[in-house]
């Protein structure tokens, strides 16, 4: 069985982490030339690789071929040429971080640490380092279990300036946690969390368009208003309020066949017009042609 533990979730896996890679090839290209120190921060690096699920249960071979292998996040990060100046991989599950060292050992030439713990936690200790340099930069990739990122967050990220962020949001799961009835299930308390306030609730929701009975009285019903479409706009147009260089206008939606489960977005925060202008037009570019 192969090294690698943790099951990948098919061809939007690959589409995900294509685009995020094609990025961080063209950031370090572009961003060396300069005198800059280089920073990849993966905030959920997970095991560091995938295998097929026919691995992982010691299915037939024959009917999951070994190309099905898809190298993770941290895999694809190390291999790019030239390198960042550092690499920081967070990660909170024990067997996941044994994975992940071993894979990094593999890349001796690389300067990298692997931070066990929550990654909230770890990505705002991360921000109060990197603010305090000038000539520090950094992309950070987001892919997270759930809805686990927490907005304060964000916020730190954007806080830096120097950030250029993918982020995976899961648009999904946020849809799930109301009802067709306009009612919210108990997780929607860390949409709250997520989105920093319960103000998306306003919007996830409508009134029932009735008409009138016949003594005069109005319908109060409420229904669901916001589907995984609806939450990728509101999530971007929130992420623009908080990213001084902006957020792309291309969106890639991602999921299982034809569904819409996640929504990879990209901000950046370096208010620099020069800086964020060619970011964009970079991160766009990807984005289209993913």
């Amino acid at each position: 069985m192969s090294e690698f533990q943790q099951g990948f979730g098919g061809e939007h896996t690959r589409r995900k982490l294509d685009v995020v890679a094609k990025y961080l090839s063209a950031y370090v290209t572009v961003m060396k030339k300069q005198r800059f120190r280089l920073f990849y921060v993966d905030g959920f690096a997970g095991s560091g690789g995938s295998t097929s699920k026919a691995d992982l249960l010691d299915s037939d071979p024959a009917l999951f071929p070994t190309s099905d292998m898809v190298e993770g996040s941290p895999l694809r990060a190390l291999s790019v040429d030239p390198p960042f100046d550092k690499y920081l991989f967070i990660e909170k599950a024990e067997k996941n971080i044994k994975s992940l060292s071993e894979v990094c050992a593999k890349f001796p030439d690389r300067n990298y640490e692997v931070w066990p713990g929550d990654a909230n936690e770890k990505l705002r200790e991360f921000c109060q380092g990197i603010k305090r340099n000038k000539s520090d930069r950094a992309v950070v990739f987001l892919d997270p279990f759930g809805l686990s990122v927490e907005w304060e967050t964000i916020c730190d990220l954007a806080s830096t300036e120097k950030v250029d962020l993918w982020y995976l949001v899961p648009v999904d799961g946020m849809s799930r946690q109301i009802k067709n009835d306009g009612s919210f299930l108990p997780g929607a308390q860390r949409i709250d969390v997520l989105w920093g306030s319960q103000a998306w609730r306003t919007e996830a929701v409508r009134k029932v368009e009735m008409p009138q009975d016949l003594f005069g009285g109005v319908d109060e019903r409420l229904e669901k208003n916001a589907k995984a479409k609806q939450f990728s706009e509101m999530f971007r147009e929130h992420l623009s309020g908080v990213f001084k260089g902006g957020v792309a206008d291309t969106v890639l939606p991602l999921g299982r066949g034809k569904r819409h489960d996640f929504s990879l977005m990209f901000a950046c925060a370096n208010p620099s017009r020069p800086a964020h202008e060619a970011a964009m037009r970079i991160a766009n570019h990807i984005l289209r042609n993913a």
